[in-house]
């Protein structure tokens, strides 16, 4: 049951490095595109950050992200529990 559970626990986080670096390479882009340049500037990647937070455009990947990283903190929680009896 231990190894289960290392494994399901394995794969959510992999599901949440998947989303994360989907959002952080669009918000990227938007830096990218927003600066006009291949390396934005700090107030570009800023400005861009600040849209992944508030904009309507990146709200199903805020959801899905924060939907992943609940689950991955109540399995950490659960795993000495499941670990001990398995």
């Amino acid at each position: 049951m231990s190894v289960l559970y290392l494994v399901v626990q394995g794969a959510v986080f992999l599901v949440w490095i998947v989303l994360m670096a989907q959002l952080l390479l669009a918000l990227r882009a938007e830096a990218v595109s927003a600066s006009g340049s291949t390396m934005p500037g700090l107030r570009a990647s800023v400005d861009a950050f600040r849209l992944g937070l508030v904009s309507p455009r990146y709200g199903r990947d805020r959801r899905r992200i924060g939907i992943v990283t609940v689950v991955l903190l109540v399995l950490a929680v659960l795993a000495p529990v499941a670990i001990s009896n398995g």
